[in-house]
C-alpha cells in the first residue's frame, strides 16, 4: 500500500499546505520543549540524524521513527511528482527535497510520519483518533483535496494526516503515539512506557498551553 501527497502541479495542494502550515503557529516553542522532554524520556539522542538534511526540529522525531523500524528517504518519492509518500510494505517515508525548497517540507514530513504511526500495530493504516481543531478555511481546503485526489477508502486516514501536519504540537503527539502504538521490539518496553508517561506529565505541566492541544 502506498500513501502519497498529491503532485506539486496541483495548486490547491500547495495552497492547503501553506494554510495548514500557518495554522496554530503561535506555540511552536512550547511544542518544541515538550517534544524535547519526550525524546529525553525515551533515551533518544536529541541531535539524531544530523547528517540527513532534515531541519533540527524534525530530527528527534525522525530518530524515533528510525528506532521504531521505519526508514526515511530524502529523495523524490516513487510516485512521480509527489511531495511525500509512505510505502507501507517497506515502512519507508519518502520526502521530496523540493518540498523543503517550497517551504512545506516540515508539513510533508509530519504528514507521512502520521501515516507511519497509523500503520501500527498491525501493518494496516487506521486512524490514531486525535481530536484536532481546524480553522474553517483549512477544513474546507482539506475536504477539497480529499474529494479530488484520494479514494474514499483512504480519506479518513488522509484527513487525520492533513489535520495533524499543521498542529503546533504535532511532533509531541507523534512521539507519544509511536510509544503507545508502535512498541520497540526487543525489550525496550520500559523506554516506551517512560516516554508516554513523560509526555503526559509535560502536557499537563504546560496547562494546555499549546493551541494545538486536544479538547
Amino acid at each position: 500500500m502506498v500513501v502519497a501527497v498529491p503532485p506539486p502541479q496541483m495548486p490547491t495542494v500547495l495552497t492547503a499546505a501553506v494554510l495548514v502550515a500557518a495554522f496554530l503557529a503561535a506555540d511552536v516553542l512550547t511544542a518544541a520543549v515538550l517534544a524535547a522532554d519526550v525524546v529525553k524520556a525515551a533515551g533518544l539522542p536529541a541531535a539524531g540524524l544530523a547528517g540527513t538534511g532534515l531541519p533540527a526540529e524534525l530530527r528527534p522525531l525522525a530518530e524515533a521513527l528510525r528506532k521504531h523500524g521505519f526508514r526515511i528517504r530524502l529523495a523524490p518519492p516513487p510516485s512521480r511528482g509527489s511531495y511525500g509518500e509512505f510505502v507501507l510494505r517497506s515502512r519507508t517515508l519518502w520526502i521530496a527535497p523540493l518540498s523543503f525548497e517550497l517551504g512545506i517540507g516540515k508539513q510533508v514530513f509530519l504528514h507521512e510520519a502520521t501515516h507511519a504511526v497509523q500503520s501500527c500495530p498491525h501493518g494496516i493504516l487506521t486512524p490514531v483518533g486525535w481530536t484536532l481543531p481546524l480553522a474553517p478555511v483549512v477544513s474546507r481546503e482539506i475536504s477539497g483535496i480529499l474529494a479530488t485526489n484520494y479514494h474514499h477508502g483512504n480519506q479518513v486516514v488522509e484527513q487525520e494526516a492533513f489535520a495533524l501536519q499543521g498542529q503546533a504540537d504535532a511532533s509531541v503527539r507523534l512521539l507519544r503515539a509511536l510509544a503507545t502504538r508502535c512498541p520497540v521490539k526487543g525489550g525496550n518496553q520500559a523506554a516506551n512506557k517512560a516516554a508516554t508517561r513523560k509526555a503526559g506529565q509535560a502536557r499537563a505541566g504546560a496547562g494546555g498551553a499549546s493551541s494545538g492541544g486536544a479538547k
